[in-house]
């Protein structure tokens, strides 16, 4: 008996020393109220100006459904959500058993991924024709503003006569540190060739002012130019980059691979899933949906409540 007085008794004086309101968050409170919350925890200021922000959007149906959740209780639970002393020994336990478990399969990627960019390389159509820019021609209007802009290009036959080829280009000035990737524009000569030769192709009309003032030397002075031979016909056989059979998740991470690491990762995660293990979970949703486990046990209203929010 004694010692249920006493557990009681630390209860009660817990409860009592407990500033914070034990009113409905769909409450506002008074000026008193809040001026005593702040003196018995400063961080209950930011806590009550993130809180009001968000619940004064929530529908009536919500408000119902969560209408027990109180200022104690969801204070609460938001300073269980920054404790870092509890969350970092768990933060290290999740990677850990995630590097135990899934680490491998990233480097089997890596390992699929060179088999398949080595392939590409073997088998690569440019060993057939080798393209480059020629000559930059421009026509002109008689007032002198610029009119037409059409790109040369050197087809070069390296494996006998070309009957037809299909290619792309495009183009990124050197200076220019954002995205690697380009705007392909599609080329079509259907006509033979057995020695270099230069062909025409006109520059759409978004991108003619652009060459305004070069020259092919100059343009490639300043501009990186990617060009991809995608199908050419030799001896009357057509031979196409998609009769290689690269699989599209692992031309999806060579497209991307110079690109942001988040992008990348996003793309070789979809390379593991489908070619080398279905079940594979990504470090972040894994630490993300232990996360989660973690603060539904602490409390599921609470935990529903932010959800809806």
């Amino acid at each position: 008996m004694v010692r249920i007085i006493l557990a009681i008794t630390v209860i009660i004086a817990m409860i009592s020393c407990n500033k914070i309101p034990n009113k409905s968050i769909f409450e506002k409170l008074t000026t008193d109220e809040l001026a005593v919350a702040f003196k018995y925890d400063d961080t209950f200021r930011e806590f009550y100006e993130l809180t009001i922000d968000q619940v004064d959007d929530v529908s009536d149906v919500v408000k119902a459904s969560y209408s027990d959740i109180t200022y104690r209780r969801f204070f609460d639970y938001y300073k269980f959500l920054s404790d870092s002393n509890y969350w970092k020994p768990l933060k290290d336990e999740w990677e850990l058993e995630w590097n135990n478990n899934f680490s491998l399969y990233l480097t089997k990627a890596d390992s699929v991924l060179n088999y398949w960019r080595n392939f590409k390389e073997e088998n690569s159509l440019d060993k057939y024709v080798k393209i480059e820019l020629s000559s930059i021609d421009k026509e002109f209007y008689s007032f002198g503003a610029l009119s037409d802009v059409n790109l040369g290009f050197r087809l070069t036959p390296l494996q006998g006569t070309v009957e037809q080829v299909i290619f792309t280009y495009g183009y990124k000035a050197k200076i220019y540190e954002g995205s690697s990737l380009y705007d392909k524009k599609r080329c079509l000569s259907t006509r033979t060739f057995s020695s270099p030769i230069v062909r025409f192709w006109e520059v759409g009309y978004s991108d003619r002012d652009l060459f305004a003032g070069y020259n092919a030397e100059t343009f490639k002075r300043d501009y990186n130019i990617y060009i991809e031979v995608t199908d050419v016909r030799i001896d009357g056989k057509n031979i196409s980059i998609d009769d290689l059979g690269i699989p599209e998740v692992v031309s999806d991470c060579f497209e991307y691979e110079n690109e942001s690491s988040y992008l990348y990762d996003i793309k070789k995660e979809n390379l593991i899933k489908e070619l080398i293990y279905s079940d594979f979970v990504a470090k972040e949703d894994f630490l993300l949906e232990n996360y989660s486990n973690a603060l539904k046990e602490k409390d599921e209203h609470c935990f529903n409540f932010i959800k809806e929010m």
